[in-house]
């Protein structure tokens, strides 16, 4: 499960994109354009529409939903309709959640509009915030925390409210350690079964070991075919966080998963 993390770094990044019912991410064009609005003739009534093809687009849970199917928030989301869920039933799934004065103020909750009998407008609690994609009007907007506003709080039934820790410090306390940025370690999932020793198997002499989960990162250090590297048991898609160490230096970040065995 990804974390309230990486909601929460999703979220922000996704302030300033256009608002359309039904959508959870995708790249608007024409083609997704005429395929809503018939769906949903009632919310396509607008004039802006097209000048606002090639953004990612949103309703209210598809910002959640966003989140829960983009292993990057620039990624390309992948539907799950088992985990397609309105406002209301984000709620009624939820096991923690309850009326505003109990809530407990973590990042990455969710807060609700609606009633007792019925959720119908959901947005993410960031720091005093929260992030929404509020109407077609507004896009996605970050708007100051209001109790009264917001009612009902509860913990995604999909993400966990785990924070995210820390790499693993290495055995040997003399060893300098070249890590992956905090921000972008924020950002994976926990996934204990990827947290084991791999050999390099890349189809060139050395693979790159980079500060993020993708080949626009920086290189921390290249690693020959044949090494040996650790699974930190985390992973941003399919890139996995990892321990590398040469001689009197440990380092930690990201390789593509294609290359370890």
């Amino acid at each position: 499960m990804k974390s309230n993390a990486y909601l929460v770094e999703y979220a922000k990044a996704q302030v300033g994109k256009p608002y359309w019912f039904g959508t959870f991410g995708q790249t608007s064009s024409k083609k997704l354009y005429d395929e809503k609005k018939k769906q949903y003739p009632k919310y396509y009534t607008a004039k802006d529409f097209s000048s606002q093809y090639g953004q990612r687009v949103y309703d209210c849970v598809g910002l959640h939903n966003g989140a829960l199917w983009s292993d990057t928030p620039t990624s390309v989301p992948k539907y799950n309709t088992s985990q397609d869920l309105g406002a209301n039933g984000l709620y009624n799934k939820a096991t923690k959640k309850g009326k505003i004065a109990s809530f407990d103020k973590m990042n990455g909750r969710l807060v609700f509009k609606g009633s007792d009998s019925k959720k119908t407008h959901v947005g993410v609690y960031v720091d005093g915030y929260v992030i929404e994609a509020k109407g077609h009007a507004y896009g996605v907007v970050k708007t100051k925390f209001n109790a009264k506003a917001w009612p009902y709080w509860a913990q995604s039934p999909f993400f966990t409210e785990e924070k995210q820790t820390a790499a693993p410090a290495p055995s040997t306390p003399t060893q300098a350690v070249k890590t992956i940025k905090a921000a972008m370690l924020s950002k994976a999932s926990k996934d204990p079964g990827i947290d084991k020793k791999y050999t390099v198997v890349t189809d060139k002499d050395n693979l790159n070991l980079r500060d993020g989960p993708g080949t626009k990162y920086n290189v921390l250090k290249t690693i020959k075919k044949g090494k040996t590297v650790a699974g930190l048991g985390s992973r941003i898609g399919s890139w996995y966080c990892v321990q590398y160490t040469d001689g009197n230096t440990c380092y930690q970040g990201f390789c593509f998963n294609q290359y370890l065995k």
